[in-house]
């Protein structure tokens, strides 16, 4: 493996950070599971995990973990979940708010979060510069009013070049066909100084993504089993899964000309727990 990270790598420079180590570059591999007894006996008990949620910055408690940590353990005051919060903590620390309270942002700061459900949006939805889109089909134009919600599709957005300062993504990059068009698209509409903010599904052992389908002549290609994650905007039929990303991902998004950053957290106070907690920052220099 280190082998294939040298390669892949070269002397580009990717800051990662964990809990042991705070900083280190590729090609050391990066991201460390955590002590498999460090969360277990915590969240299997009854007693919930009490502390503060980032989401939503109250005192609470974190309550109905299951074996699938990334998407469990609610938080009492907003409902919150393992993942959100994995994400609300990074904003807080990149974007130098408190680490609790609501979110505080500056009067012409403009965030754009790729859906507009959800703990996060509810948080964020009361920031002056708030925007929120979800995708509802190629039949629709970009930019479109669709039952009160904006129609955006990542891989061509309709925001104009440098205007927006932070874009959140939790769990959305898998589901396009060319994530990385999505990902130049980002770039472009960020001003300088602005951070993309995001969570994927990572295979912290893999130097190359998973491609699982493709697009090929205008009809999809499955290259390994059919995989379908939830769809809050179409509940019954679920969404399918393009990308499992892996070590490429840091690389390409560094040839796109960010700077990228990834955490690997572990934060029980704040309901943060399980074997691997990435979130990524692709910040544009």
């Amino acid at each position: 493996m280190r082998n294939i990270l040298q390669a892949m790598f070269g002397k580009r420079s990717v800051v990662v950070s964990s809990p042991t180590a705070v900083r280190a570059t590729l090609p050391m591999f990066p991201f460390a599971a955590q002590p498999e007894d460090a969360y277990p006996g915590q969240v299997s008990s009854a007693e919930p995990l009490q502390g503060v949620c980032p989401v939503c910055g109250m005192p609470c408690s974190f309550e109905r973990f299951t074996e699938n940590l990334r998407e469990s353990g609610f938080c009492s005051s907003c409902g919150s979940f393992n993942r959100q919060r994995q994400l609300a903590h990074v904003l807080r620390r990149q974007c130098g708010l408190r680490a609790a309270g609501a979110m505080v942002f500056p009067q012409d700061f403009v965030i754009y979060n790729t859906e507009s459900n959800g703990a996060m949006h509810t948080q964020l939805s009361v920031a002056s510069g708030y925007l929120c889109s979800e995708y509802f089909g190629e039949e629709y134009e970009r930019g479109q009013d669709v039952d009160g919600r904006r129609h955006e599709d990542l891989q061509n957005l309709s925001f104009g070049d440098a205007s927006i300062d932070l874009v959140l993504s939790s769990d959305v990059l898998e589901h396009m066909p060319d994530p990385y068009r999505a990902h130049s698209e980002i770039f472009r509409v960020l001003r300088p100084g602005g951070r993309h903010i995001f969570t994927v599904p990572f295979n912290a052992q893999a130097a190359h993504d998973d491609i699982r389908a493709k697009f090929v002549d205008g009809q999809i290609v499955y290259l390994a089993d059919k995989q379908f994650h939830g769809d809050p905007v179409r509940p019954d039929e679920g969404i399918l899964v393009w990308t499992i990303f892996g070590l490429e991902m840091l690389v390409r998004l560094a040839d796109i000309g960010f700077q990228p950053f990834a955490w690997n957290l572990f934060q029980p106070d704040e309901g943060i727990v399980g074997s691997y907690s990435l979130v990524f920052e692709a910040r544009k220099a």
